[in-house]
């Protein structure tokens, strides 16, 4: 009799042929006449890595175990967080899928909640999937209006989704209202600084008119 084992736990997941974890996932393979028991995990995550031990009755019992390195694809939209578009620009958002042994079945885009893959009522919206090593799904977005700011989820089917932030401009650029805060902020210590200046003089000429009139 040939089972399967998961030593973090020490959960027994088969013997023989049947199935003892609640988890339908795991599947014992054998084929008749052979010696090959093999264990099947479908939909592999990655809490499944680890060790895993295959053990057959016998006298005395006969283990081997196996360990299994789980590889978890990841998706990462390329830039900052927070995105600023002129309106009237065209937006363009480039999400990177690495670290998947297979290309992903699909890649979903969505604004807020809403899927923008085939989005129709909005038009000028383009979404392009270039599968590779790294697969790499751009979404454009022509003639971007007010509208179009909020929350953008890069979605694959083989990783954890991944999103950015869009702000749709009509006044001036995130950089100018970051150079003007910079700007107040000098101002301040240039301010302190001659506050604290103007002290040092004013100690300087209290302690000059005491040795003065100390003489």
């Amino acid at each position: 009799m040939v089972s399967w084992l998961r030593k973090r736990d020490y959960n027994i997941l088969t013997v023989g042929l049947l199935t003892y974890s609640s988890d339908q996932r795991f599947q014992m393979l054998h084929q008749e006449h052979t010696n090959d028991w093999t264990l099947q995990i479908k939909y592999t995550q990655g809490r499944d890595a680890g060790v895993y031990e295959c053990q057959v009755s016998a006298d005395p019992p006969i283990s081997h175990f196996v360990t299994l390195n789980v590889v978890v694809a990841k998706a990462e939209i390329v830039g900052d967080t927070d995105m600023y578009f002129k309106s009237g620009s065209t937006i363009t958002l480039t999400c990177l899928i690495t670290q998947s042994p297979d290309p992903p079945a699909y890649v979903f885009w969505y604004h807020d909640n809403r899927m923008i893959n085939y989005d129709s009522s909005r038009g000028g919206i383009s979404v392009t999937t270039d599968n590779g090593d790294t697969t790499v799904s751009t979404v454009v977005i022509t003639n971007a209006q007010r509208s179009d700011s909020g929350n953008y989820t890069c979605g694959p089917a083989n990783a954890d989704p991944t999103s950015v932030t869009v702000h749709v401009l009509n006044g001036e650029k995130p950089e100018a209202i970051q150079h003007d805060t910079k700007t107040s902020k000098g101002h301040r210590e240039q301010g302190m600084n001659a506050s604290c200046l103007s002290i040092m003089v004013f100690v300087a000429v209290i302690q000059i008119s005491r040795l003065t009139y100390g003489r």
